[in-house]
């Protein structure tokens, strides 16, 4: 990613703060749906054992 000007280094932090965000919320999706996704099978779980008791 070469500068045009390699004095402004403003655009390269605005990429890398962007590049930081669309990480973070990546991140934070996943594991939002890894964790849903666990308290589902959690659930499923608890159900099949009332079930045979």
């Amino acid at each position: 990613m070469a500068n045009s000007n390699p004095n402004d280094t403003k655009l390269e932090q605005q990429r890398s703060e962007s590049a930081k965000a669309a990480l973070k919320s990546q991140t934070e999706d996943n594991h939002t749906e890894d964790s849903k996704a666990a308290a589902d099978r959690i659930a499923d779980n608890l159900e099949n054992v009332k079930k045979d008791q």
